[in-house]
């Protein structure tokens, strides 16, 4: 299994006649590999390399939609968005309104995921943790303490990745 979303989806392996591996969510209800026979020696480091890149493009979608809902209503709009790997962070906002992001939050729910995004917005007005900031992300997000919860209980899991 493969954990999305907070989720397990099952990873079913099928050969293929093709070159490349190709990788396939279907339904939301599995994930599926196509694997030529020329690269199953080592398949389980390319399905995972696969897996990750697929992840940092599904973040990057999912990211823009939830920046998309949420930066006009204080006008929290961000210069960039970066998808990296991180250590110890889920997430930063650097001085010129740059948003980073750790691609491993496509490992969580998608509540956590937005909690992060909103999280981040709001470091663009301030630039800290002061009340006025939780204020705004409590504006943002009523339950956020639910989801940093979540993450601190869970976050050290997470950052095992795939």
């Amino acid at each position: 299994t493969v954990p999305y979303l907070g989720k397990q989806i099952p990873l079913t392996i099928k050969s293929s006649l093709s070159k490349h591996l190709k990788l396939q969510l279907e339904s939301d209800r599995q994930f599926i590999a196509y694997i030529p026979e020329q690269l199953r020696e080592n398949s389980s480091d390319r399905i995972r390399q696969a897996l990750e890149t697929w992840m940092r493009q599904q973040i990057r979608q999912h990211a823009n939609q939830l920046i998309a809902k949420h930066s006009g209503k204080h006008q929290l709009i961000p210069r960039c968005i970066r998808i990296k790997t991180q250590k110890t962070r889920w997430g930063s906002c650097g001085p010129k309104n740059d948003i980073n992001l750790n691609w491993l939050l496509m490992l969580a729910p998608p509540i956590v995921l937005e909690y992060v995004v909103v999280h981040e917005l709001c470091h663009i007005k301030h630039k800290n943790h002061s009340k006025d900031f939780w204020l705004l992300v409590k504006d943002h997000m009523p339950d956020y303490l639910i989801h940093r919860h979540w993450l601190k209980q869970h976050g050290a899991s997470l950052m095992r990745g795939l």
